[in-house]
Parts: structure tokens; sequence; C-alpha cells
């Protein structure tokens, strides 16, 4: 059975500037920056997982993070407003191995 991917939007507040580019070269790894503090992921179940524990070696108390999943329908509603082509024309429907 193949891992579904889901879109994922990440954001982030974090005050000190040496956590900050840790976290940034992390979620690099995971996504595309679409703004300073905000990227967009598309994860799989154990790559958000992941995502959040390779982020929680970083982040302390003082710091946020939050990552929303976003549907099908919203993904498409995105599009027709994104004008820096954040989002991809389309998902693929299947993976081929």
């Amino acid at each position: 059975m193949p891992t579904t991917r889901k879109w994922h939007l990440v954001t982030y507040d974090i005050r000190d500037p040496k956590r900050l580019r840790r976290a940034a070269r992390i979620l690099t790894g995971f996504g595309t920056r679409i703004q300073y503090s905000v990227f967009t992921c598309q994860l799989t179940d154990r790559d958000r997982e992941r995502l959040r524990w390779e982020l929680s070696k970083v982040l302390t108390n003082e710091d946020s993070l939050l990552i929303f999943s976003i549907c099908e329908k919203c993904i498409q509603a995105l599009r027709k407003l994104d004008t820096q082509g954040c989002w991809p024309p389309d998902l693929p429907r299947y993976t081929i191995i």
C-alpha cells in the first residue's frame, strides 16, 4: 500500500537567531519556503512526525511551531491565488516504483 503525501503549511516563531537558522535548514529539507517563516511541505504521516521530532531537538519553550494539514479542496482554492508557483499544478495520483 503506497503512503499518501498530504500538503502541510508549517510556520514558526523562533526568538534566537541560531535556533532560527537551524530550524530553517531542517525545514528546507522537507519543503519550500514561501515566506520568511512559512514553508509548504508535502509529507506522509511518518515524514510529519519525523519533522516534528527533528524540530523538537532545536526549539525551546519560548519558540512556537504550527503545522497545518491542508485538504485537497483548499489546495485547489490556493492555486487560484498563487502567483509565485509555490504549489504544484497537480498532485501525483500514484507513485512509480
